[in-house]
């Protein structure tokens, strides 16, 4: 009996560590809406530069997917900047957003880096 008492312990504290919740999607891209994403804007003279830092647990790392998410985030975040200021930018081709990965190993956190160029249509 005591043996069935643990177990079922154990499987409600695993259930609860294991439920997570969606970003908030309804507002554009900010470090408020993924608390795992951190964006730096620049401009440039052609327009501005977005830099992601994206990280996030991935007990299995599937840094493909990881990289996928960093382009998608970076070409987002950049068309809500290009909205925010009231201009239009140039198409983003999501091959020409530079992006590396790294991992942690310790704490089996997959990490990210991308970097796109907005140029500002005229």
């Amino acid at each position: 009996m005591l043996v069935n008492t643990k177990t079922l312990a154990l499987s409600a504290a695993l259930a609860l560590a294991a439920c997570t919740h969606p970003a908030d999607v309804s507002r554009p891209l900010t470090e408020v809406a993924d608390k795992n994403a951190h964006f730096m804007i620049k401009d440039t003279a052609a327009g501005f530069s977005v830099e992601v830092r994206y990280s996030r647990y991935q007990f299995v790392p599937e840094t493909s997917a990881l990289m996928t998410a960093c382009r998608q985030l970076a070409t987002a975040r950049a068309y809500d900047e290009a909205k925010r200021r009231g201009r239009e930018i140039e198409q983003i081709n999501e091959q020409s957003v530079r992006v590396s990965t790294g991992r942690n190993i310790i704490k089996a956190r997959t990490a990210c880096r991308a970097f796109a160029e907005a140029k500002l249509k005229r």
